[in-house]
């Protein structure tokens, strides 16, 4: 008879010295099954092995490489935001292929070099100054409009000599009605019927129309500044023009004539005119072309169209250099679509009010008028002439730490537009031929026109958007640690789960303590 001893006999219990706790177990197995089964087809590579390999070393090797490469994912993703956080604006090429007839032609302004007619001298005198002017007055309204020949705002030289009369017999005089009044009109500049645009004749009156800018009184084309030309987007939806032509004789041509009995005997300002391109919503440009008589000039223009994208709405203004149409610039006052913001809008609001600071009044005659603000009378020119440093100079944002300028000028705190037209202009000049006219008469042919029935749009975005940042996010997730979207609902219903269960034991084993302290009473 065989005995078979190991296997017929139960192997004894090795029991440990103190008091067993039978709880500590049962819980722990409980929460390592749970885990286990939440975790046996886990989206996050490793985890799996980490909870379901036989022995613990590893266990414990998977899990050492889940932490390892979920901080490789912590680090690269810090790296991530930090230059999604930088917000790094680039410029792009949208299209080079952007049609010219989707934008406005620009606004064209003529403006005299000489701005006082003095056939109407005479009259002007009867109509703005007392029948009772002694000769004192009268000659100091002469020097006056002497004075306002050549005046353009920022330089008031010529009226410096002016401040030194006694100027209270002219106190209540407007020098914005008397520039209007003895300005040119545009029968005495334009020849008759020389008016052509996109191919088509027109009376040149009705093309252009009398517009105060930074020159003076100025005669406009295609603007929205003027009253008078915003009552033509009333009577012509078409109103600013657009031309989808390009080249000579395309775009607006008009002849100019010069006639010098309408200057001062003496004068030393000869009769030519400034060319002025600008937009049809601004109020001044400061680049302008002098027409000489007896010249034809031929401006070819190749706008420049440039846009930021809507995906930086959230930065700072100062930050991205522009502005939208729906902010506000604290430093620009006007808020209606009449005057839309832009830089040389914002520079132009700038001076003004610049001049209400130094001098208490402002200028309509030169820059945007300010609604209940006192107009500049003679009384100020003196003001005027005294802070023309001031006036005469626009100083840029942070200019100061790269150029040592000693001169006062004038800060004005105007970024560009997020949305802008830039023209880029090649003025070509050529001898008029005088075949069919006297020798005596003075013309000056000019056309405008573009250059390209195409144009070039930029674009200005972040380098860095939302979708970049989830696209290289996702990236990183499942390089490292394999996950998606649907890891992150995994993990958070596995930790909901165990918090549920840990609260849901706790609790029992609260209600179980004090069931039998309520017994033991």
């Amino acid at each position: 008879m065989l005995l078979y001893t190991k296997e017929l006999v139960a192997p004894r219990p090795k029991f440990r010295p103190g008091l067993l706790r039978f709880d500590r177990p049962r819980l722990r197995n409980k929460y390592g099954t749970m885990l286990r089964r939440s975790f046996a087809h886990s989206t996050i590579h490793g985890l799996q092995n980490a909870f379901e390999e036989n022995h613990l070393w590893e266990r414990f090797f998977w899990l050492i490489i889940v932490l390892l490469a979920t901080l490789g994912f912590l680090i690269t993703y810090s790296i991530l935001e930090n230059r999604h956080r930088e917000q790094v604006l680039v410029s792009v090429v949208a299209t080079t292929q952007y049609p010219v007839y989707s934008i406005e032609f620009p606004a064209v302004a003529i403006c005299p070099w000489n701005h006082v007619n003095w056939l109407r001298a005479s009259t002007a005198a009867e109509r703005f100054l007392s029948p009772k002017a002694d000769r004192y007055v009268r000659e100091t309204f002469r020097q006056l409009l002497i004075g306002m020949e050549q005046v353009t705002f920022g330089k008031f030289q010529t009226l410096g000599a002016l401040s030194k009369r006694n100027l209270s017999s002219l106190v209540n005089l407007s020098l914005t009605k008397l520039a209007s009044y003895v300005a040119y009109r545009c029968d005495e500049l334009f020849v008759p019927d020389s008016c052509i645009f996109d191919e088509t004749s027109y009376d040149c009156c009705q093309l252009f129309v009398a517009e105060h800018t930074e020159k003076g009184q100025c005669l406009v084309f295609n603007s929205m500044i003027s009253e008078e030309s915003r009552k033509k987007r009333l009577v012509n939806e078409f109103y600013p023009y657009k031309i989808s032509k390009a080249g000579e004789g395309s775009g607006l041509q008009f002849m100019l004539r010069l006639n010098d009995s309408f200057l001062r005997k003496g004068t030393k300002v000869p009769f030519s005119m400034n060319l002025m391109i600008k937009g049809p919503r601004q109020w001044s440009q400061p680049v302008i072309y002098h027409l000489y008589s007896n010249t034809e000039n031929f401006v070819s223009i190749d706008p420049l169209l440039i846009e930021t994208s809507k995906t930086t709405i959230q930065m700072h203004p100062f930050k991205r250099h522009c502005y939208f149409d729906d902010e506000r610039n604290p430093y620009y006052p006007y808020a209606n679509s009449e005057l839309p913001y832009s830089r040389y809008n914002c520079i132009a609001s700038c001076l003004q009010m610049s001049v209400l600071d130094h001098c208490k009044c402002t200028m309509p005659l030169f820059l945007p008028p300010i609604e209940g603000t006192r107009e500049c009378g003679v009384l100020d020119i003196q003001c005027l002439y005294r802070h023309r440093d001031v006036f005469g100079y626009v100083k840029t944002r942070k200019q100061e730490k790269y150029i040592n300028d000693t001169r006062r000028g004038q800060l004005c705190r105007c970024p560009d537009s997020c949305i802008m037209q830039r023209y880029n202009m090649l003025l070509n000049v050529r001898q008029l031929d005088q075949t069919n006219t006297s020798q005596f008469q003075k013309r000056i042919r000019t056309e405008v026109y573009y250059g390209q029935r195409v144009i070039t749009k930029i674009e200005t975005k972040l380098q860095y958007t939302f979708t970049d940042w989830l696209a290289g996010f996702g990236g990183i997730l499942g390089l490292y640690v394999g996950a998606s979207a649907l890891s992150f609902f995994e993990l958070a219903y596995v930790l909901g789960k165990l918090l549920w269960n840990l609260l849901k034991d706790g609790y029992a084993k609260i209600t179980l303590k004090l069931n039998r302290s309520d017994n033991q009473v």
